[in-house]
């Protein structure tokens, strides 16, 4: 996640509006990642609301028409964004919150990257290591990446520990340029 300060602040005020009452907190996660998931799926959506040609109040009408289903709170939120001229973070905003959230009650993202897809029971084993090493509740997904021929990618919250054949290929690769360069 690129991190954006601004984005950040909002969604540190997002998560201490509802810090006492956990269904609120409950509820705001589920808008937020939502609103996560609807722009992860949509590259027109981020250039919409990224766009400086489009008025902000169109934004904030075709943002009200998509998220009509968000609570009061992130409603709210949508608004303050748009009387700030901030609209174009909300998207930022959300995935801030999660990453908050996701601190806030102890979990942890960790994500798998291999070549082709893992065995459950692997998943497990990796997913009961990496739980004994946080501390933390952890949520692991497995993503594809053909391009990295073999080996795996393992990336916890903002560390990433790189064990893929491709990436031992460049490293032979530089090895070997330094050395024939002497």
């Amino acid at each position: 996640m690129n991190y954006n300060r601004v984005a950040f602040r909002y969604a540190k005020a997002l998560l201490l509006s509802c810090n006492d009452d956990n269904n609120k907190l409950e509820t705001i996660f589920n808008d937020m990642s939502y609103v996560n998931k609807t722009f992860d799926d949509s590259e027109e959506l981020k250039l919409f609301i990224d766009s400086k040609v489009i008025k902000d109040s169109d934004k904030l009408a075709t943002l009200n028409e998509i998220f009509k289903s968000l609570c009061d709170l992130s409603k709210s939120l949508l608004k303050l964004l748009m009387n700030n001229r901030r609209i174009d973070l909300f998207d930022d905003v959300s995935k801030s919150f999660t990453v908050l959230y996701n601190d806030h009650v102890g979990n942890q993202e960790v994500i798998l990257t291999t070549a082709s897809q893992v065995e459950s029971n692997k998943l497990k084993e990796i997913e009961n290591k990496v739980k004994q090493l946080t501390s933390k509740n952890v949520n692991l997904s497995n993503h594809i990446d053909e391009n990295i021929v073999g080996g795996f990618v393992l990336r916890v919250g903002d560390l990433q520990y790189n064990a893929s054949l491709k990436d031992q290929l460049k490293k032979l690769e530089q090895e070997f340029l330094n050395t024939s360069i002497q």
